[in-house]
């Protein structure tokens, strides 16, 4: 532990002598403006750049600058102010496993990619990802692509896909140097300053040469797990590197390596109290992503390989191993400039150390193409063939009409449609696992629906989407039984999201977003029905900005699906100032800040009223 005690004073230290640069003059780091960014070049939904306003689908693009108005608190607190999503965990201690949930569904049916590869743990109970292991400092930009997406990018992407991209390299020298401090407390507990966040990132960058590594670490003691007195500490140590070699117009290549360790403790959980256990996690992950450009067209292979162990110490001492690999090879060539087509191959391999060692394999073949039938009409459809070492062979499709209503200099009302299926199989934690594990499980297979309209009049924007999903059979969890078992009804999830966004003046932006989702014989427990976000950012003297959001909870079922938790009400604010003549960074952000007592998971302790500060400080 005595390495990040230490590291909590490094950056305040380092920050005297970094101040002495005055001469130093550039613009202010990542400076906010209220440009409007309908022409946003984003990826995830075709593997092609092509603008935001041209996607068949309604994509959530979180740029740098969104980013940078987040620093000190975590991808958890960002992603969770965006339509259709929740993050459950994210307002409990900070070792909590969180649940990622989009349009009702959970952990399992939610793919995430980090520079295009997927990461997932085999012993974690939904093969997920631990959202603990990521920093925000390192990501550059994050697109989310919602609704069924299997056939682009096979299972585990049956509700959502979160494509993170890590920061870029430019030409030159760049030392980067962040620190955070803060409270980390519940709503019962005196504010002391026990939260401390530090990072380090250096890179140089030049025409075919290009490296970057970073170290930072996070900790905090202010929290207990369960709701009770005794305190459970977290720590988190991230440290990796990349490189990049080639030029971008031919061939380039990108590999590189990132550790994360996480030191926490943890509280009894049947039943619920206080306890002296503890978690050590430590993974490592490996990849490689070649590149090869050709005459309209591109070739890429994308190579990763995770390792991740697990220490429980507790009255039940156990640990876990897992790791898994995914190679994925694809070609992209587009044909008479109306035709852009994706084919490829992906095989993943999975291992956890249940029951002496379990293993599953999958490959994977693939078709996607984006039909540009004039400049106001396109078809995005594609079909996937998997192929389960257990469970055999499966099909899914996709199809995705959009057509531009409307297309002018100042406004513009684009409608479409998508229907899409997903194939799920179980994790080797539902199958093996000795207490709770069926190896008599069906892989979960998902159908998806929707339908929306986007529509842009000069600083204003409104979209509404309409979804409905089915899944026949479901996995779900047996409290009866305590096992995994498919359900006997089909489940249907519905809903739909609001969003509406408006520059209000030169210096005033509103945005507000709403989401319905309601089930039948689905899993809704710690979801609400109806949640709401409402934001306003406010720029003034060019170097301060300000930002007020009301977050609305509504009621949700509690764990045993039959009682209601209330809803709640949670007030932020957050303060930036950028200096002109030096490229530094000051930030505060105040999390609820009238201290209101609620139930996020039943049991466990929940964030009062916390004040974090820090600076960001840019060398090049």
């Amino acid at each position: 532990m005595c390495i990040f005690i230490k590291m909590r004073w490094i950056f305040p230290l380092l920050s005297l002598g970094l101040f002495a640069q005055q001469n130093f003059v550039v613009d202010s780091i990542n400076q906010l403006t209220l440009t409007k960014k309908l022409d946003e070049v984003v990826v995830v939904d075709s593997r092609f750049p092509i603008k935001k306003s041209q996607s068949g689908k309604q994509i959530i693009k979180i740029n740098s600058e969104t980013l940078s108005g987040f620093q000190g608190l975590g991808l958890s607190a960002i992603l969770k102010r965006y339509v259709g999503i929740e993050i459950l965990g994210s307002q409990t201690y900070a070792g909590q496993n969180k649940t990622i949930s989009i349009r009702g569904g959970r952990n399992r049916q939610v793919l995430i990619l980090i520079d295009g590869i997927r990461v997932s743990d085999p012993s974690r109970i939904d093969n997920d990802f631990n959202l603990n292991f990521l920093n925000l400092d390192q990501i550059e930009s994050i697109e989310i692509l919602k609704g069924a997406s299997s056939t682009l990018y096979g299972s585990s992407a049956s509700t959502g896909v979160i494509s993170i991209h890590t920061k870029k390299v430019s030409k030159g020298f760049k030392l980067q140097l962040q620190s955070t401090v803060g409270s980390d407390s519940d709503q019962t507990s005196d504010r002391t300053i026990n939260l401390f966040k530090n990072n380090i990132h250096l890179s140089h960058g030049s025409e075919n040469f290009n490296i970057k590594t970073y170290i930072s670490n996070y900790y905090t003691n202010g929290m207990s797990a369960v709701v009770g007195k005794e305190i459970d500490p977290f720590s988190l140590l991230n440290f990796g590197t990349s490189l990049r070699y080639g030029s971008s117009d031919k061939f380039n290549l990108t590999a590189g390596f990132d550790r994360s360790s996480i030191q926490s403790d943890y509280d009894n959980a049947f039943p619920l109290e206080d306890a002296n256990y503890s978690l050590n996690t430590n993974m490592n992950r490996f990849h490689i992503s070649p590149n090869l450009n050709y005459e309209n067209g591109e070739i890429s292979l994308r190579l990763g390989h995770q390792i991740v162990d697990r220490d429980f110490v507790s009255d039940f001492p156990f640990q876990t191993l897992a790791k898994n690999t995914q190679l994925e090879l694809y070609n992209k060539y587009i044909f008479w400039k109306h035709f852009y087509t994706t084919i490829g191959a992906l095989y993943q391999n999975n291992y956890a150390d249940y029951s002496g060692g379990k293993m599953t394999s999958q490959s994977d073949f693939y078709v996607n193409v984006v039909t540009v039938l004039s400049d106001q009409f396109r078809i995005n459809a594609g079909a996937r063939f998997n192929s389960h070492n257990t469970y055999g062979n499966h099909f899914t499709y996709s199809i995705n009409p959009s057509y531009q209503i409307i297309k002018s200099q100042k406004s513009s009302l684009k409608a479409l449609i998508s229907l899409s299926t997903a194939f799920i199989a179980p994790s080797l934690y539902q199958l093996y696992d000795v207490y709770s594990g069926n190896i008599d499980l069906k892989p979960e297979e998902n159908k998806s629906f929707e339908s929306g309209f986007v529509l842009n009049f000069d600083n204003l924007e409104l979209a509404g989407t309409y979804f409905q999903r089915e899944e026949n059979p479901s996995l779900i969890y047996d409290l009866s039984s305590y096992r995994y078992e498919n359900a006997n009804q089909k489940a249907v999830y519905s809903g739909f999201e609001f969003q509406f966004s408006a520059s209000l003046d030169s210096k005033l932006k509103l945005n507000h977003q709403l989401t319905y989702t309601e089930s039948e014989n689905g899993d809704l427990r710690y979801l609400p029905k109806l949640s709401s976000q409402t934001e306003l950012n406010y720029f003034f003297l060019e170097e301060w900005q300000t930002s007020l959001s009301f977050q609305n909870i509504g009621k949700r079922f509690a764990l045993d699906n039959e009682t209601f938790l209330k809803g709640y009400d949670l007030l932020n604010f957050s303060i930036q100032y950028d200096f002109k003549k030096i490229p530094l960074r000051l930030f505060l952000h105040a999390t609820n800040l009238f201290n209101i007592q609620y139930i996020e998971i039943e049991g466990y302790s929940t964030r009062g009223r916390n004040i974090v500060v820090g600076f960001n400080y840019l060398i090049s």
